[in-house]
């Protein structure tokens, strides 16, 4: 009797923790990429109310809750990030039984998506290092975005051959994604360097992000035209982000390439300080590329509202987090075409757009919690009832 009870228990240890393993996906990335995107937006908009005048930037003295909230996001994000690759891998281990090339694939994919997690995780902290921790913590820093480039670079090298090979529709963009995260997280990683390693560090941003724009945008394109038959939002505002962080990018590279090649002479064709030119060729190319993603974030939406009226077409049903990285992008490209073109309008933009973000991944969860709660307690009750119902009165006992 002791064996067999020993027996059990360990049978259901293992389920349990099979079922853990089955529990830790790609969602838990999703969830870790949209608390860090969403924290950073808020940063990013803070630190840019300091191109307005000071009626604008007074707003930041009432809002030490969003401080508070984003400190807590970004940890939280950070927790997910680091718990997830030993699971993961555990997970890889035990449950793939047999190689199968749609399983090489996903791992891809994955990948991709982990080190576009790391790139935003150190975007996200790289701005609120203390002054003191720089020595310390800007060589770490470092040698993970170098190991993320290389990542990024050997993801964006299988992207082609595996589109050819790889059976089944998925959202090929994606896999160009980290190198434009790569790219534009040079940026922000540029501020805790020295100027020697912050120039290296920005010619190389330069370099990954002409190496992703063509096949980052051929492909969203590609994506836009297959979306046109599904009218599903999480589907239609997808490629809004590789077009918002490639926006995003140029010029966040440019802003910092003002600053650190400021007293630099470019080549003799153009006989110009290297960071006016680099400034200068950021903020036409990233509000070229934001016009773009503008254009199709209100396209999408205005095809899903006729569809929605002229159909009955459901394609509004939000999936939180991958609503939210595309939208946070595009946030984001907005907040630095208001900074690095001085507009105001761009700046009352970006307020919608956060108080949209806030809306898909403050308030839908929380009233769809809220909605799954209540149907719960009405079945409960629903099966009270009926269990109430069945019970024998008196007078069934009696007759019995």
């Amino acid at each position: 009797m002791a064996d067999g009870w020993a027996t059990k228990r360990a049978r259901a240890c293992v389920s349990c923790a099979l079922r853990l393993l089955c529990a830790v996906d790609s969602r838990w990335l999703d969830v870790s990429i949209s608390l860090s995107m969403y924290s950073l937006v808020w940063r990013t908009f803070s630190w840019s109310l300091d191109a307005f005048d000071t009626d604008v930037s007074t707003l930041r003295d009432t809002s030490t809750w969003v401080i508070h909230g984003t400190n807590i996001m970004s940890y939280l994000g950070l927790l997910l990030l680091v718990f997830f690759p030993p699971v993961y891998i555990v997970q890889t281990i035990v449950l793939t039984l047999r190689a199968h090339p749609a399983h090489f694939v996903d791992h891809i994919f994955v990948c991709a998506q982990f080190v576009v997690a790391v790139l935003t995780t150190i975007s996200n902290f790289s701005g609120t290092v203390d002054l003191v921790l720089v020595p310390l913590v800007s060589d770490l820093l470092l040698h993970v975005w170098q190991w993320c480039a290389v990542l990024s670079a050997c993801v964006a090298v299988l992207a082609l051959p595996l589109y050819i090979t790889a059976s089944g529709p998925r959202v090929w963009h994606m896999l160009w994604l980290p190198c434009v995260v790569c790219s534009a997280s040079a940026s922000d990683l540029s501020l805790v360097l020295q100027a020697q390693d912050a120039s290296s560090l920005l010619s190389l941003g330069f370099v990954m992000w002409g190496a992703s724009i063509i096949p980052g945008v051929c492909f969203a394109v590609g994506h836009i035209r297959r979306s046109l038959r599904s009218f599903e939002l999480p589907t239609l505002i997808s490629p809004l982000s590789v077009v918002s962080q490639l926006a995003l990018g140029i010029m966040a590279l440019g802003v910092q390439s003002k600053r650190v090649w400021g007293g630099t002479v470019g080549p003799a064709t153009a006989p110009l300080l290297l960071g006016e030119l680099a400034m200068a060729a950021g903020a036409v190319l990233g509000l070229v590329l934001w016009a773009a993603s503008a254009a199709w974030f209100v396209n999408a939406h205005v095809l899903v509202a006729w569809m929605q009226w002229s159909h009955g077409s459901s394609g509004w049903s939000i999936s939180v987090c991958k609503v939210a990285y595309p939208v946070a992008s595009f946030t984001m490209a907005t907040i630095y075409v208001a900074r690095v073109w001085s507009a105001r309008s761009a700046l009352v933009c970006s307020q919608f757009l956060i108080a949209y973000l806030s809306f898909v991944l403050l308030i839908v969860p929380v009233a769809r919690a809220a909605v799954s709660t209540a149907r719960l307690i009405r079945r409960m009750c629903k099966k009270r009832v009926t269990s109430d119902r069945r019970l024998p009165t008196y007078g069934t006992i009696q007759s019995m």
